[in-house]
């Protein structure tokens, strides 16, 4: 069931401003105790960071990147060209994007079937605390803007349930940091990128260098001290900088 077109009332038991898994779980809780919720999310779609812009269509891309790795060692095994032996044959990210994107919208419905079945009323659009118990709520309109209207609703409780963003950096504090993009823009990519510089040095960096390089980009990791995932174990840390050399993927201090 999509999000509803306008509150249904004033007044709810509880108010849940955001989508992801925290508000999934507090908002059907409390329907099963025969509470009347409200859900309040404005990226358009449920399931949060895990679901959309995160482990889910992350792992998907690493499965491909993984597949990838595999068909770059078939030639060996005499599939497949066995003289030019392309590192990744035929792979095509907009495709791919597109059955990733797929699959999420899926996982998005699900969550909305859930909250529908619970009894859980979900609007699409953003949500502001203007008083004590008081919510603001604007809602998205069909081309994705909020333009749908503006509403004042009330609650015995309200959960802020918003998650957390990534932070782009100024230009003041690092020239050019508005010319780059963060991991949630990584999976907003149509066209696989022949050259990519990733800043950082913590897992997510590593991961997405990881994937870039095994699918075919010129990948550069730029880390500032002498190795990556500097909290995990050295012996993990070492024996993947190794790894990740052989496999071409360069990574640079700077």
């Amino acid at each position: 069931m999509p999000p509803v077109a306008k509150p249904s009332s004033n007044h709810y038991d509880m108010v849940v401003i955001g989508g992801g898994s925290g508000a999934m779980g507090v908002s059907r809780r409390a329907a099963a105790y025969g509470k009347k919720v409200v859900v309040i999310e404005e990226d358009g779609r449920l399931g949060g960071t895990c679901v959309n812009v995160g482990c889910v269509p992350k792992k998907l891309m690493w499965h491909a990147a993984d597949i990838g790795e595999h068909l770059k060692e078939a030639p060996e095994y005499g599939f497949g060209d066995v003289v030019d032996k392309p590192k990744v044959p035929g792979f095509s990210w907009k495709y791919f994007a597109e059955k990733r994107d797929a699959y999420v919208r899926r996982l998005n419905g699900i969550y909305d079937h859930n909250l529908d079945k619970d009894g859980v009323e979900y609007l699409s659009g953003h949500g502001k605390l203007t008083g004590k118990n008081e919510v603001e709520v604007t809602l998205r309109g069909e081309d994705g803007s909020f333009n749908a209207g503006t509403y004042k609703v009330t609650g015995d409780r309200v959960v802020i349930a918003t998650g957390g963003r990534p932070i782009i950096p100024s230009d003041d504090k690092i020239p050019g940091a508005s010319l780059g993009i963060n991991s949630d823009g990584f999976f907003e990519l149509r066209e696989q990128p022949k050259r990519v510089v990733v800043v950082g040095a913590g897992y997510i960096a590593v991961e997405l260098a990881g994937i870039f390089n095994t699918l075919g980009s010129e990948t550069h990791l730029l880390i500032r001290h002498d190795t990556f995932l500097r909290p995990f174990d050295p012996i993990i840390s070492e024996t993947l900088q190794d790894y990740m050399s052989k496999t071409g993927l360069n990574h640079d201090r700077g």
